[in-house]
């Protein structure tokens, strides 16, 4: 789906993303929604500076690409919470040591704990997670044979919805256990 006025035969054809014309950054959403015919799923009222920054994007151009389906990648490192069950550990491990791969594209920071908290106390082992999923983008839950039926990933995916945090599901490569119930 491309935004209206900019159907070019050659940017469709080469699938080379578009060039849009620069805005200020206190022009207003619902004024680039209104010229573009879209629905960026943000408040009309917000200046498009804002939304660029709370979206990762230096510039209209990487925001309506990646609307369009175009971007050729995230403009923005993602900055991941993993949640997983202890088990699953020698895993996850593959899974962080993946970053470091030249043949692999993955670039993130992780904002996971790489201990476990010394502390009997669930109350300071919440706050502890709260503060590093309040950092993070994105909550991906590394999901193994038994992750559905741990309280603390449980937890961990709720606080995360109600920050507001983007949530992703990773089946564990030789996993068959069921998903976490949220």
């Amino acid at each position: 789906m491309l935004p209206r006025g900019f159907r070019s035969k050659e940017a469709d054809n080469q699938g080379e993303p578009f060039v849009f014309r620069a805005r200020r950054d206190d022009t207003l959403v619902r004024s680039i929604e209104a010229q573009y015919g879209i629905d960026l799923r943000a408040r009309g009222d917000m200046r498009l500076g804002t939304l660029l920054d709370e979206r990762g994007f230096d510039s209209l151009t990487q925001l309506l690409n990646a609307y369009c389906g175009r971007a050729r990648a995230h403009a923005v490192r993602r900055r991941p919470f993993l949640s997983f069950h202890a088990e699953d550990k020698p895993q996850v491990q593959g899974f962080r040591l993946m970053a470091y791969n030249d043949g692999i594209e993955l670039d993130f920071y992780d904002g996971s704990l790489q201990e476990a908290i010394n502390s009997k106390r669930a109350a300071y082992i919440k706050q502890q997670l709260s503060l590093r999923i309040r950092r993070a983008s994105v909550v991906a839950c590394l999901i193994g044979n038994g992750t559905a039926w741990r309280d603390w990933v449980d937890w961990e995916l709720r606080r995360a919805a109600e920050m507001g945090k983007g949530l992703c599901g990773i089946r564990l490569k030789g996993s068959r256990g069921r998903t976490p119930p949220f």
